[in-house]
């Protein structure tokens, strides 16, 4: 049997994980990425300078690849991947699928549609049609761009009439495509939820919880596996989870849903990324708390084979919790190499370096570092990963001072 050829679109430092995935799958592994230094281009059999977003071009580099599968790791490759799937006749979803995915409007649609669970939603294209949809819908109310590209960028809630007009320009200004997603505020446990899709089903193999920063923003502070919820209300998370997947007729690949158990128990849906989940979900934190390789299983999905494992082997504990620190200039930072020694620390970075000057954060990308860490149990994991959090203290040019969240 000849060896499998697979592109891989992004060689950024979270992608490492996956290309090391394929060429421990025995694939021929290219990396696309714009930048010529991507850290992934080091661990490739071939390499290749192309925008990912740009479809065209990667349609003419990889028709001549001869490629058996194009792997989308974040939603700027996910149209991308669509397009060359679909004109070589390989694994992946399709283009308009691509576009629901990656259009939060488009999204609620088709999930109206289908009889799905939204929110109450209104999508706008001017901050008068703003201020009605605000009235209609009733406030509170989160605004969001309708173009999806992760990060909570641009997304913001609305508590008073006063902010209605920020948090329109906030996210109207977040990408070219300017129209804004109005939607009903719930009150519940917000979840990510990673599920692998073959032949038309939906297998969940991973939830999680997550916490948010205080209001206007809506940026992670942790997100903490598995579930809380449990019995009825857990099985009725995880149908919701796989059946909005299915009734958009994806027939393989992995997504990443996020939505809301309320406190009466029913699930509301807020998005959905047609691919694998963001950072450190796929791994290490997949498969450290399930026991199932996420990457390897959309891998081995992409290029025409069977998935391995769909159903979880275990259920351990883990966190991915985010560094949040006041905004200000960097003069050192102190404890990472401390907390990467520890037992159970999965990974943990911090993006940022003395002299650099941290803003205020309102979208993921503000967010200077995270931990992982995993436990035998959800509450060891919580403890360890904010444990760690503390340790790893910021210490600012004008004076000394730690703050997490």
């Amino acid at each position: 049997m000849s060896q499998k050829k697979i592109l891989i679109l992004g060689g950024g430092r979270y992608n490492l994980k996956v290309i090391h995935s394929a060429r421990n799958l025995g694939y021929y592994t290219i990396v696309a990425d714009r930048d010529e230094h991507a850290p992934g281009f080091a661990y490739a059999d071939e390499k290749q300078v192309i925008d990912i977003t740009d479809y065209l071009a990667m349609f003419s580099y990889a028709r001549h690849q001869r490629i058996d599968g194009i792997a989308a790791i974040n939603d700027y490759g996910v149209f991308t991947a669509a397009y060359v799937a679909e004109k070589l006749r390989l694994p992946g979803i399709e283009c308009e699928l691509a576009r629901i995915a990656t259009d939060k409007g488009l999204l609620r649609k088709a999930w109206e549609a289908a009889k799905q669970p939204n929110p109450r939603f209104r999508i706008v294209f001017s901050l008068q049609e703003c201020r009605d949809a605000c009235r209609e819908i009733g406030l509170p109310v989160i605004l969001k761009p309708t173009m999806s590209m992760g990060g909570n960028r641009g997304v913001m809630a609305v508590r008073e009439e006063k902010d209605i007009q920020e948090a329109y320009a906030f996210a109207s200004a977040a990408y070219a495509k300017t129209d804004v997603l109005v939607e009903e505020c719930l009150k519940g446990i917000e979840h990510s939820v990673e599920v692998i899709i073959y032949n038309g089903r939906g297998h969940v193999i991973a939830m999680g919880d997550n916490s948010k920063q205080a209001w206007p923003y809506r940026v992670n502070t942790e997100i903490v596996y598995p579930t809380e919820r449990t019995g009825a209300r857990r099985a009725r998370l995880e149908q919701t989870a796989r059946e909005c997947v299915e009734s958009l007729g994806w027939r393989n690949g992995c997504a990443h849903v996020e939505c809301c158990t309320l406190d009466n128990g029913e699930v509301k849906l807020f998005e959905l990324g047609a691919r694998p989940g963001g950072g450190g979900i796929p791994d290490p934190i997949v498969p450290f708390f399930t026991g199932v390789n996420e990457f390897e299983e959309y891998l081995r999905i992409i290029v025409g084979e069977a998935p391995h494992q769909t159903v979880p082997l275990h259920e351990k504990g883990c966190v991915y919790h985010f560094l949040f620190t006041r905004p200000g200039k960097i003069k050192a930072i102190h404890g990472l190499e401390e907390v990467r020694s520890w037992k159970n620390i999965l990974d943990a970075e911090v993006f940022v370096k003395p002299g650099d000057a941290i803003p205020a954060i309102r979208t993921g990308p503000d967010r200077p570092g995270f931990v992982i860490a995993g436990g035998e149990t959800r509450q060891e994991a919580i403890e360890l990963g904010r444990k760690a959090g503390h340790t790893i203290v910021f210490e600012y040019e004008e004076r000394y001072e730690h703050q997490t969240v």
